[in-house]
């Protein structure tokens, strides 16, 4: 009764698609969050002097520092 290689699951490739998407999602968030802080950087940088210190802001919480930054301008 043992397992056939025809039958038996990759697993290799079950666990590497977690991964995978895992990585993508990180990916993608710090794409986001560095798009959003270089946003208010350039906003903020006329306006208030201290746009590096919102945009790290940004770029640490994401949304949470974009809105922070909405409601002080």
């Amino acid at each position: 009764m043992g397992t056939d290689a025809r039958t038996r699951p990759d697993s290799t490739a079950e666990s590497s698609r977690p991964r995978r998407l895992a990585r993508a999602f990180l990916a993608a968030t710090l794409a986001v969050h560095a798009t959003l802080a270089a946003a208010v950087y350039i906003d903020a940088r006329d306006r208030d002097p201290s746009g590096p210190a919102w945009a790290a802001a940004t770029l640490a919480t994401g949304l949470v520092g974009v809105v922070g930054y909405l409601r002080r301008r």
